[in-house]
């Protein structure tokens, strides 16, 4: 079984006389062997939000990744693609797109899961003919979050049914004991005159586009009056804020074996194909090394070698005077540098 050090050793026998090593030539090389395994082409869709681009909004699935998938979409032919997927998610109406597009080009899509994929890289992945998961991957809860902005202007978090569930209660209090209204003023305040509509209609979108997308791919071969139904079974459980307490709390393997809402969606185990889990966990490491030595922040790449690669640009921060100023690093496209280091205040 390929490990971590490996793929450093090997990333390190690529060394130049001037110090450079050729992450893009060993990250290609691993997709090809995982493409000539299955005999399907492969798309790689990842993004370094568990580093540099921890909290980053442009880690997250957005509009732009539809550039990404159709640079690497569209040179593929046949009806039929893998897309290894690590994600923390993002927007849904962007995931839906994506969707739109691979549906376009591919008959067949089927989702690898090497690590992470939650919120709407979970819905992404939902709208597969198939997911496999390597074991300890994850997916989770697709319940839609709100980011607050506070008078003071930081931003809180907020599951869209814990505000709706708050201004219920609050409800409920002020009405039953009218003279507690001053007590939650300060709160009714923080709403956004819509906030309360718009959380409802956003949980309702997550149920609404994975029971779409189930009830046409996944479930397709299934009877027809059975379709919608199983799909809807999976989309209200898994946008069950309530049932799960945290938008972060994995998904994973064991739970599609013992959830009956769960039961019916086609979740295949990697490590019943020793050979190939080798080869999506090496691949899985040579995108991390690519991440920890560029400014790399999201790629786009298919096993035909065709990529986009998006970096998160830095720029030298003036900081008040008696601090050390945080320098950034650019370079050109597929280059590997050093990143980016804090300097010590």
């Amino acid at each position: 079984m390929s490990s971590w050090n490996d793929v450093l050793k090997e990333i390190e026998k690529t060394k130049s006389p001037q110090g450079h090593v050729d992450l893009d030539g060993v990250r290609r090389r691993k997709m090809r062997a995982v493409a000539e395994h299955t005999g399907r082409p492969l798309i790689v869709y990842a993004s370094d939000f568990l580093g540099k681009g921890r909290g980053v909004p442009a880690s997250a699935i957005d509009f732009d990744d539809k550039d990404g998938f159709l640079e690497v979409a569209s040179s593929l032919s046949g009806d039929q693609v893998d897309v290894l997927l690590h994600s923390p998610g993002g927007s849904a109406e962007a995931a839906e797109s994506i969707v739109r597009l691979l549906r376009a080009h591919f008959k067949s899509v089927r989702f690898i899961i090497p690590s992470v994929a939650k919120s709407a890289a979970t819905m992404l992945a939902l709208s597969g003919d198939e997911i496999i998961l390597d074991t300890g991957a994850e997916l989770g809860p697709i319940d839609p979050q709100f980011q607050l902005l506070r008078g003071d202007g930081s931003v809180v978090v907020a599951p869209a049914q814990a505000i709706i569930d708050q201004f219920d209660g609050m409800e409920k209090k002020i009405k039953a004991d009218p003279s507690s209204l001053p007590a939650h003023i300060p709160i009714l305040q923080f709403y956004a005159p819509s906030l309360y509509e718009q959380a409802k209609n956003a949980i309702d979108l997550s149920k609404m586009l994975v029971t779409e997308w189930l009830s046409a791919y996944m479930f397709s071969s299934k009877r027809v009056a059975d379709r919608k139904r199983l799909a809807s079974q999976v989309a209200r459980y898994l946008c069950n804020h309530r049932k799960f307490k945290s938008h972060a709390k994995g998904v994973r393997l064991e739970d599609f074996r013992t959830v009956k809402a769960l039961s019916q969606i086609k979740v295949l185990d990697l490590s019943d194909e020793p050979q190939l889990q080798s080869q999506v966990r090496s691949l899985h490491h040579a995108i991390g090394f690519t991440f920890n030595g560029s400014t790399a922040i999201k790629v786009f790449e298919n096993s035909d070698g065709r990529a986009m690669i998006r970096h998160m640009r830095q720029v030298q921060v003036q900081l008040p005077t008696g601090l050390q100023q945080v320098i950034g690093i650019e370079r050109e496209p597929d280059q590997p540098v050093k990143p980016a280091q804090m300097m010590p205040l």
